[in-house]
């Protein structure tokens, strides 16, 4: 019976920091959870304020100056991009002054030669992010 016991309270302990990371991140938890420089893998949610693109890469920003300091920027990769098509165009006419959820890995990366840093999560696969609203 101890034993059994046991391996119970072992499988829970493994269980929950899974069940801690799907906790929703809102654009500034995620900032402030990357600020040190450490890879922040969650769920994230966010009003998507602009947009940019540089070649056929895409960017979705939670605030509308993309420099702020308080932006979380979603990156939509080549591979990705080709899932949206089919939702009606392009990655920024589909998102833009959308409500959005984002599996994926918050990242502090340096930007504009190293002058300042800004938290980025890559979409790589359109199963990635979902519009919620």
């Amino acid at each position: 019976m101890r034993g059994m016991v046991g391996a119970a309270l072992i499988a829970i302990v493994s269980v929950a920091p899974a069940l801690a990371q799907t906790a929703v991140m809102t654009p500034a938890q995620a900032v402030a959870a990357a600020a040190g420089g450490a890879d922040v893998a969650g769920v994230f949610e966010m009003h998507v304020a602009s947009t940019g693109a540089s070649g056929f890469v895409y960017y979705l920003n939670s605030a509308t100056d993309y420099r702020d300091a308080g932006n979380l920027a979603i990156v939509i990769q080549p591979a990705a991009r080709n899932a949206f098509l089919k939702l009606g165009g392009e990655p920024d006419a589909v998102f833009k002054d959308k409500r959005i959820r984002v599996k994926g890995v918050a990242r502090r990366v340096p930007v504009a030669g190293g002058k300042h840093f800004q938290t980025r999560i890559n979409v790589e696969s359109g199963d990635q992010i979902e519009i919620i609203g």
